[in-house]
């Protein structure tokens, strides 16, 4: 259970323009689309994100493919080819004005009551179907326990920003970061860190391996190499 005032969101990226990936995506769909064990990748992150989570956001492209989702808020990206980082703002947006974003759409059940505006972002990308539902409930947890404006798991030596969770009040961080043109994560996590070491709070790999001890869960599929040895598996 979380603490009081520490309602938590997932927010899911689809919208990838996927290039690396065009000879095996499906048209219009992108990543979001391609098919592990009967389900789709977006399909598969989206349970993992909502078993552990109070809402679901998914970020996609304008006209994009989607899967059939139950109970999943859909935001349309608006600034289209921007990168994560502003896939990862319009989720924010939407976690903060709750429900009814003016660029919110529902899956599943339009009668929506309004809820809380979350506290707790956990952050990811539809490109990482083997995402467990424990290291979504070990960030949260980690992140509601520490005053950390960002948490995230370092993994082969490397920071995985995509599998994290932000507190939505890096929000003004985010969009002032995207106003100098910049849009890289890492580049905004370096500056947080040197502004506040405190803001940043790193989980060790031993930690994730608890939970995870193949660490499947950032196995992002980037290439037609990865989805084929995906499919061996």
């Amino acid at each position: 259970m979380q603490q009081p005032g520490q309602a938590t969101v997932g927010i899911v990226l689809a919208g990838g323009g996927s290039t690396r990936l065009a000879s095996v995506a499906a048209t219009g769909g992108g990543k979001a689309l391609l098919t592990f064990q009967g389900k789709t990748f977006l399909e598969r992150v989206v349970g993992s994100v909502a078993a552990e989570t109070d809402r679901t956001i998914v970020v996609t492209a304008a006209g994009q493919m989607l899967p059939a989702l139950d109970g999943v808020q859909i935001v349309r990206d608006s600034t289209p080819g921007a990168g994560p980082l502003a896939g990862i703002r319009d989720g924010l947006r939407a976690a903060v004005a709750g429900e009814h974003g003016e660029h919110a759409e529902h899956a599943g059940h339009p009668g929506h009551a309004a809820t809380p505006p979350a506290r707790l972002a956990f952050v990811t990308s539809c490109d990482v179907p083997l995402l467990r539902r424990e290291v979504v409930r070990l960030l949260i947890d980690v992140a509601t326990a520490s005053d950390a404006v960002w948490t995230i798991p370092i993994v082969h030596g490397h920071g995985q920003v995509l599998v994290s969770v932000m507190r939505v009040e890096a929000l003004p961080q985010i969009e002032a970061w995207l106003a100098t043109g910049r849009r890289d994560l890492r580049g905004l996590c370096v500056e947080m860190a040197r502004n506040d070491p405190r803001s940043v709070r790193e989980v060790t790999e031993e930690a994730c391996k608890a939970v995870d001890p193949s660490l499947e869960s950032f196995h992002d599929i980037d290439t037609p190499g990865d989805f084929q040895r995906l499919q061996s598996r």
